[in-house]
């Protein structure tokens, strides 16, 4: 089960209906207004600032790749501990501090990163949370906006404390974009700000340029003024990003609204390579396993019809299985007297019949016993998917045993990743899993029952070369909760009810009524974590 909250924003930014449309730009390039807007912006104002003691970075740090390859990644060529340092700056016109992390490798003084904050009023500031200027590969700029937080590589100029403003408004916290409305005037608008927005739009690309370049427009009309442009063709557009713009500029008082940066402990990672490397040393087989295939006269349980016939993410012009494709099965294990398991397959999903006996065979028989039925079928990328209302699981494309687990440990959380219990176990615990179960703690549940079922495979996980005594308090909570049904000894029980068996034609397969899937498709990684890259954002700033 996936928590895919993050994604639907980014969807909306980067690629809402993958349509391409047609629209003139109105400048060649926003950033040829920068020059205007160093002209128009106040001094620097006067500034106090502490630094941050070793003990208060350890309380916590912004999450961004960016600040942990910065601080903590020894590997990356943008780690600079030695040299790094984090500021409160408080500037007069609000009592409450900024916050600021600087590298003195980079091209920019700590002096000038301070000064492109002081040179915007208390208002527009505070929709900045924090500030970072990394050492940077020269010759090379860049700026990046996440949530509320802003990014800077090589050198900057007075305009990119206005623009760090504007990606601000569209990316982080406050009232957001209306997407829907700012759609609407982009179709009724006969062009965009710049031919940046008019490329994107025209490949399908999304509407961020549309947005952060529009602003810009608007905030030239508001800043600079003089000479004048005619932006009538964007008219409807302004109409949207003026008023939001000017709520975050004008708003009166000392820093209203300001956005307060957000603090994690930074925790390293168990496994940095992914939880899959435990899957190189896999968990004993089951002793003995007796497979039935059915007939295609047996029918075929209602929910695998239901999520055959759903359009595949990769290609929504087909589905996931066609009728005569769905391959079922029941599957006896000799460690369970309960009813066989009733599996299933599309004929081209990677996972064969004996893949998918032998992963659910290696889930202990208590937590094999939380999922009643599981169907494989063809992805281009490893995921999964629960159903947790019903226990049921998907697995998509080529995955390791550990999808099967985490799959399965979603199933046995019944909400203990929300219980006080464990959530204390994690802030007393002094790393993750992997990077995946950063997630949220629902994820955070799963891997933690990954971590847990393999050091109690028959093998510890200090014998496989990992000392987990960093997840102690984790494993110990999920021991207390569940531990039994992890166990290699433990012992089957009566699944929930299976679904209803039918027998569609293909006739009826083609005319069924419209189905909409509960089951959130979650991605797990194909390939090890890399350390953090500049060249791998999405809407990268180069100038």
């Amino acid at each position: 089960m996936g928590i895919l909250t993050s994604l639907f924003q980014f969807t909306l930014l980067l690629g809402l209906a993958n349509t391409q449309i047609v629209k003139r730009p109105l400048i060649k390039n926003a950033r040829d207004l920068d020059e205007r807007f160093d002209a128009v912006l106040p001094a620097p104002q006067n500034y106090t600032y502490t630094k941050w003691s070793e003990a208060e970075i350890a309380r916590g740090i912004p999450t961004d790749p960016a600040w942990l390859a910065s601080l903590y990644d020894t590997t990356s060529e943008y780690y600079c501990k030695d040299d790094f340092s984090v500021y409160n700056v408080t500037f007069p016109d609000c009592p409450e501090p900024w916050l600021v992390g600087h590298c003195a490798r980079a091209e920019k003084s700590r002096e000038e990163t301070f000064n492109l904050l002081g040179r915007l009023p208390s208002s527009a500031r505070g929709g900045v949370s924090d500030v970072l200027h990394m050492a940077f590969p020269p010759n090379v700029r860049m700026r990046v906006g996440r949530d509320n937080s802003a990014i800077f590589g090589g050198t900057f100029r007075p305009a990119d404390g206005i623009k760090m403003i504007l990606t601000a408004l569209i990316r982080g916290a406050g009232p957001g974009m209306p997407m829907d409305e700012f759609m609407k005037a982009v179709e009724a608008d006969s062009c965009v700000a710049d031919e940046d927005a008019s490329q994107e739009l025209e490949r399908g690309g999304g509407y961020f340029w549309s947005l952060e370049s529009g602003l810009a427009i608007a905030a030239y009309m508001k800043l600079v003024k003089t000479p004048p442009i005619d932006a009538s063709c964007m008219s409807n557009q302004l109409k949207i990003l003026r008023p939001i713009l000017d709520k975050r500029w004008d708003t009166p008082g000392q820093c209203p609204n300001k956005i307060a940066p957000k603090l994690v402990k930074h925790k390293p990672i168990l496994f940095p390579r992914g939880i899959e490397v435990l899957n190189v040393d896999p968990v004993p087989d089951p002793e003995f396993a007796t497979v039935i295939l059915w007939d295609k006269s047996d029918g075929i349980p209602e929910w695998f019809l239901h999520e055959s016939r759903i359009k595949r993410r990769d290609d929504p012009s087909r589905i996931y299985c066609e009728l005569e494709n769905i391959q079922v099965f029941n599957v006896s294990y000799s460690d369970c007297d309960q009813d066989p398991w009733t599996l299933g397959r599309c004929t081209d999903a990677q996972e064969s019949v004996d893949d998918i006996v032998r992963r659910v065979g290696r889930l202990p028989a208590g937590l094999r016993s939380y999922i009643t039925h599981l169907i494989a079928f063809e992805n281009p990328y490893a995921a999964g998917g629960a159903l947790l209302t019903l226990n049921y699981v998907i697995i998509y494309g080529e995955v390791n045993d550990s999808v099967y687990m985490h799959e399965a440990a979603h199933h046995i959380d019944r909400d203990f990743y929300q219980n006080a219990t464990f959530l204390a176990a994690k802030a007393a615990d002094a790393c993750y899993p992997s990077e995946y179960s950063k997630r949220n703690d629902v994820e955070l549940f799963a891997e933690i029952g990954v971590t847990y079922l393999y050091d109690k495979s028959g093998k510890t996980l200090l014998e496989r070369g990992y000392d987990a005594s960093c997840l102690s308090h984790e494993l110990n909570a999920l021991e207390d909760y569940a531990g039994d049904d992890f166990q290699q000894t433990s012992k089957c029980f009566k699944r929930r009810q299976n679904s209803r068996v039918i027998h569609p034609t293909d006739a009826e397969f083609a005319n069924l009524e419209p189905y909409i899937s509960e089951v959130v498709m979650e991605r797990f990684p194909d390939k090890p974590a890399e350390p953090w890259d500049w060249r791998q954002e999405i809407n990268l700033h180069r100038g």
